[in-house]
């Protein structure tokens, strides 16, 4: 099938694996608690920015599921309509010796 028309399902699950590191990636950087200097406002500004990266934990992990499952689909498709163009080929290809 000519490349134009490919929806490129390995791309897709490349940045589902890239996405899942990220996500990995951000929930090990959680695991660092404060020290016990700073006081008050560096725990707050460390419990703020925990929150915020555990937004972008869940986020990541939710776009590389739908990436996978993006890139699963795409390889349906795309042998669907490689199976589809190999029909009406084959049915051109008939109609030419008919």
């Amino acid at each position: 099938m000519s490349s134009e028309l490919r929806l490129h399902p390995d791309q897709l699950r490349s940045h589902a694996v890239t996405a899942a590191g990220l996500s990995e990636d951000l929930r090990a950087a959680l695991r660092f608690g404060p020290g016990p200097v700073g006081g008050r406002a560096l725990t707050a500004e460390h419990e703020r920015l925990g929150a915020a990266v555990l937004v972008a934990v869940r986020e990541l992990a939710e776009l590389s599921a739908a990436l996978a499952d993006a890139a699963s689909a795409a390889t349906s498709a795309d042998d669907a309509v490689a199976v589809a163009l190999r029909r009406i080929q084959d049915g051109l290809s008939g109609e030419e010796h008919a």
